[in-house]
């Protein structure tokens, strides 16, 4: 049974009052910085953001075209297109889960240490993850109003705040969450307290401007945010991954050091899927129905590994998943360089120790066997939740992720456990 869809606005609802006079007394300035966040967001939580009606999203195109520079203010304009994906008619898995106001590494090379890329990792995933849990929470406790349709049981609920707990235990050890904070517990309280006192205000503003749900379901906060985990992840590990074949250039053990930490991330991307296999499969398909145009396909940040483990062949290079990530495409054909390609370089320079290039060798082919393991646990959660309907962003669902889910990821290294 599909929830009733919120509907025309009424002139009386108060969100759309609040709206209308915050968005009056901010045009009367039209500072940047003064931007009326909270009504907007509000307003948008409130009747789903496909449900979101025309003069509001014209107050916000006018907002965007009069009043943000151009080149400038890159965080309001980031928010307005995203509020405007649908309106603009560029809706896609990218804008659907906000994925620019997260501020994930793009890709470019990054100067950090080994230590300092696991904590910008780690405070990601508290900060999305934790969030989850704070809503959760709150709705079990009957303290949020924010999506309220098809509120899971109270068995469900918490069920799902401990896999929630139980996916971020790594980097809540790391991070020095003490004990009674951790899976097994009950003290979700204690986790929220903690949380809220490490999470800088940055990381909080982000949280707040990166959950834009198409309808007022309940499990659709819970999809966003793991989906948006798993963003995180793979921008991560694609940082890693590119550290790790620059390295291998001049220095084996830090190539190492970088594909061991990778691989330790991709081990810990996979405790989501139990966590998204607490999705209610009715809500799912309830607002699915709201979502047609983004996919998962289209995912940047898992083609970004994938292209960074070697050259995709030219099919799926010609595909619609490299369709939908051009940036990424273009790197490729312009000779991006990969994980494969340099281990070869490597292997023929001999200018690293034999031990070395096996202990590397080793460690790729076992991140190409938990890659492989992933796209499976993957595919075995679409068919529960899909069987074999299509999926959404034109996509043919789980006949398209059975046909990819063997593609090697190295050519000339096997996966290996």
């Amino acid at each position: 049974m599909y929830s009733n869809p919120p509907g025309q606005m009424q002139p009386e609802l108060a969100e759309m009052t609040a709206f209308s006079q915050a968005f009056e007394a901010w045009e009367a300035t039209a500072c940047v910085a003064d931007f009326p966040y909270a009504s907007v967001l509000a307003l948008y939580h409130k009747l789903g953001k496909h449900f979101v009606p025309e003069p509001v999203t014209d107050c916000l195109i006018r907002a965007r075209e009069a009043h943000v520079p151009a080149g400038g203010a890159p965080r309001l304009s980031a928010f307005l297109d995203c509020m405007l994906d649908k309106s603009d008619d560029r809706y896609d898995y990218a804008s659907y889960c906000a994925l620019e106001l997260l501020e994930l590494p793009c890709g470019d090379p990054v100067a950090l240490t080994l230590d300092e890329i696991a904590r910008e990792r780690d405070m990601a995933l508290l900060a999305l993850l934790g969030d989850l849990v704070g809503f959760e929470w709150r709705a079990l406790q009957g303290q949020e109003s924010r999506l309220p349709q098809m509120r899971p049981d109270a068995a469900l609920a918490s069920k799902r705040v401990q896999r929630v707990l139980a996916a971020m235990r790594p980097s809540l050890l790391r991070l020095g969450c003490s004990s009674h904070a951790l899976p097994g517990k009950i003290d979700v309280q204690g986790f929220l307290d903690w949380r809220q006192a490490v999470l800088p205000d940055e990381c909080r503003t982000r949280m707040a401007l990166s959950i834009l749900p198409v309808h007022v379901v309940h499990d659709e906060y819970l999809f966003l945010r793991t989906l948006q985990a798993f963003e995180a992840n793979f921008a991560w590990i694609a940082v890693l991954l590119r550290g790790a074949l620059h390295a291998l250039e001049r220095d084996g053990e830090s190539a190492l050091e970088s594909l061991e930490q990778a691989n330790g991330y991709l081990r810990e991307t996979a405790r989501l899927f139990p966590l998204l296999g607490t999705m209610q499969i009715a809500a799912f398909h309830d607002f699915r129905r709201f979502t047609e145009g983004a996919s998962a396909i289209q995912s940047a940040g898992y083609k970004k590994v994938e292209a960074l483990c070697r050259r995709p062949d030219e099919e799926r290079l010609n595909s619609i998943a490299y369709a939908a990530v051009p940036g990424i495409r273009d790197a490729v054909q312009n000779g991006q360089p990969t994980l494969e390609e340099v281990y070869a370089r490597a292997c023929a320079r001999r200018h690293l120790s034999v031990a070395v290039l096996g202990k590397i060798e080793a460690q790729m082919g076992l991140f190409a066997s938990q890659l492989l393991r992933w796209r499976q646990a993957h595919l075995q959660l679409a068919r529960r939740f899909l069987g074999e309907r299509g999926g959404t962003g034109y996509t043919e669902g789980v006949p398209y992720l059975a046909s990819v889910k063997d593609i090697p990821v190295f050519r000339t290294v096997p996966a290996r456990s």
